[in-house]
């Protein structure tokens, strides 16, 4: 008898530990908007080049089948995160973020010879308990001087049934 209650404590105490390694379903994973600057070792304050303060541009579009009202591409600020509009009948749920900067400085630590501008969507449709994410990634030289996507935009495709019909949908993300 003492050791199934001993067993029956361990599964009581593994279920409570597995409950709080768990992560909390129901929010979506929005993050906030840090300016990009980049610290020299001399504490010198480099920020990203005017360039980079551009616009996004985000879609959602039902492939299969078409839907019947027009897509239209949505223009986000650099600093904006927020929740697309999906499909009717759609179990998902689409977040974007504000762009994240990545400085990459010379070999002296002292300049940024190039800034990386990453944008990132993020899809659920178990209300967060896990989500597919696509990452834009832009790069613009340290002065600002040329601007160079590594593809012009980047989509993340989902499937589902609706209504019991096969349904295709595409969020797109571009840089302008």
């Amino acid at each position: 008898m003492r050791g199934v209650s001993s067993t029956w404590l361990a599964v009581a105490a593994a279920a409570v530990l597995a409950a709080a390694c768990r992560k909390s379903a129901g929010q979506a994973p929005l993050e906030t908007f840090v300016p990009g600057e980049f610290r020299t070792p001399k504490n010198v304050v480099i920020k990203p080049p005017d360039a980079s303060n551009r616009d996004w541009r985000i879609l959602v579009l039902q492939e299969k089948p078409r839907q019947k009202k027009n897509p239209h591409w949505k223009t986000i600020p650099i600093a904006e995160s927020g929740v697309l509009e999906m499909p009717e009948g759609s179990h998902y749920k689409c977040i974007y973020n504000p762009v994240a900067f990545r400085p990459w400085s010379n070999e002296h630590v002292n300049a940024v010879e190039r800034w990386e501008l990453l944008r990132s969507v993020r899809c659920s449709n178990d209300n967060w308990a896990t989500y597919s994410e696509v990452i834009h990634v832009v790069t613009i030289s340290g002065n600002g001087d040329s601007v160079v996507p590594a593809i012009d935009q980047t989509q993340l495709s989902l499937h589902e049934i609706i209504s019991g019909h096969p349904v295709d949908i595409a969020v797109v993300l571009r840089a302008d």
